[in-house]
């Protein structure tokens, strides 16, 4: 092995323990996302340049989705969160979609493709904050929050199976 690939795997595994390390526990607490908890809270522009925060939505079935223009993934889940919206909107659930574009024209971006995917549910550009409280390392993902603001499942990457699974569990909380 080279010594610059060598090199280079330390200073990776460096980070990585720096990653894991544990914080300082005099540090003040951090809100975070987590299964049972409350879903953190957050304000972010939506694609009319109006500002919308998540407790805008309290009492409502949320499904919080992070997911960007440029991912097969998440381009492949939005017939399946349009559905989902339609199918439960009347019976008080609403997808709320952060969208992890980052070019100079996300805005615009985002716009023409949630138009030509005819989405109707709220679109929002992500900031830096937003997805550190998620925990986002990796998009799609999903997160299933109560009327009462409790995060009630997490979905991580999407498949055929999402839609269903999804559905049973907005029913159980509806």
């Amino acid at each position: 092995m080279k010594k610059s690939h060598i090199l280079l795997l330390f200073i990776v595994l460096g980070f990585v323990a720096v990653a894991c390390s544990k914080t300082d526990s005099t540090a003040p607490a951090r809100l975070s996302a987590e299964l049972n908890a409350a879903a953190p809270d957050f304000t972010l522009r939506d694609l009319s340049g109006r500002n919308v925060s998540l407790s805008d939505y309290k009492g409502k079935v949320v499904l919080l989705e992070f997911w960007a223009t440029w991912c097969p993934p998440c381009k492949a889940s939005v017939p399946a969160l349009v559905e989902l919206n339609r199918k439960y909107e009347q019976k008080g659930f609403i997808v709320v979609a952060v969208s992890m574009d980052t070019d100079s024209d996300a805005s615009e971006k985002v716009r023409k493709f949630s138009d030509a995917h005819n989405i109707t549910f709220p679109v929002l550009l992500a900031n830096e904050t937003a997805p550190k409280l998620y925990n986002v390392i990796s998009i799609p993902t999903s997160f299933l929050i109560g009327k009462d603001g409790t995060i009630v499942n997490i979905y991580r990457g999407y498949s055929e199976a999402f839609d269903n699974d999804v559905s049973v569990h907005i029913e159980k909380l509806l």
